[in-house]
Parts: structure tokens; sequence; C-alpha cells
């Protein structure tokens, strides 16, 4: 029997997250990686953009950029994976005095499940859950002191993440 054909896919997806970002926050994943029937390797890169404008009476906008590794077993339709993302929270308020932590490091490592199905040969639409303990966390503190005393915490990273995606993929 000939050996089965080590594959490159890419893809591009929207999700929706959630523990990231203060509230709800939406964004794009872009992927790469390698792919055999029943596994895949991949690298992805993603943008969220939180939803929420406030933040305990102080007017905000908050982005996450993370990078996670996916390590796929793959079924007929379904899959489940080991996912490790890295990334910064990036915090920028109207007020920049309120702020004494603009910039944010995330941590954490979690689980995927999802399904995918074929639209031809090459290209397929995938959907998937996708949990993360956050093992360090991002945090916003609000400012209290001149003497670079830390202010009170505003927000911080819940224990648990969460996001839904759905997206296409292509193979080479």
């Amino acid at each position: 029997m000939p050996a089965e054909r080590l594959r490159l896919e890419a893809g591009l997806g929207a999700t929706l997250g959630l523990g990231i970002t203060p509230g709800a926050a939406a964004g794009t994943t872009l992927s790469f990686g390698v792919r055999r029937t029943n596994w895949s390797l991949t690298a992805e890169g993603r943008v969220l953009a939180s939803l929420a404008q406030e933040v305990k009476d102080m007017t905000i906008s908050t982005r996450a950029f993370t990078a996670a590794g996916v390590g796929c077993l793959h079924g007929h339709h379904l899959f489940g994976c080991g996912v490790a993302t890295a990334g910064v929270v990036r915090f920028a308020a109207r007020n920049p005095w309120d702020l004494t932590l603009r910039n944010g490091a995330l941590l954490g490592c979690g689980a995927r499940i999802g399904g995918a199905w074929p639209l031809s040969d090459r290209w397929s639409a995938h959907g998937y859950v996708e949990a993360t303990v956050v093992v360090v966390d991002a945090v916003l503190r609000r400012q209290s002191d001149p003497r670079n005393v830390p202010g009170a915490i505003t927000w911080s990273s819940p224990p648990l993440a969460t996001a839904l995606g759905f997206g296409i993929s292509t193979a080479f």
C-alpha cells in the first residue's frame, strides 16, 4: 500500500470569545499546518476586539493578540484537539492617566472539539468550541497614587476562557 501523503493546510475563520477580554470579543483566526487523515498539527494566530467599551466606569478599548499550537485527532467528521495559547491583551483608555498597566500577558492551555465538513476535495468548512484554562492572566489596574503604588484591580482574566469558531480551510 502506498504511504499516505502529508498535506499542508491553511484556514481562515471568525471567532467569538469570552474571558480573554472584558466582555465578549469577536475577531479573526488564521492558521497554517500539516495534516494526515487522522491527525494534524497547526499554528494559529488570533486577533480579538472586545465588544465591551466600558469597565467599571472607565471607557476603554481592548484587543487580544494570541498565538496557539494546536494538535488534533480527526474522525470522519468530528475532531478533538489540545491547545496551548500565548498572547497579549492591549488596553487603551480614553483617559491614559487612569491605567498603570496597558498590556497584559496571557498564557493558557485547553481543549477544542468540533466538526469539519468537506466542500470539495481541497476545501472544507469547520466549527468548534474551545475551553482554555488561563495560567497567566491579563490584569487591568486603575491608577491610585502618582508614586507608582499599584491601584486596585479593575479587571483580570477569569480562570477559564471559552471560544466559538467557524471557518474554512484548504489543503495543498
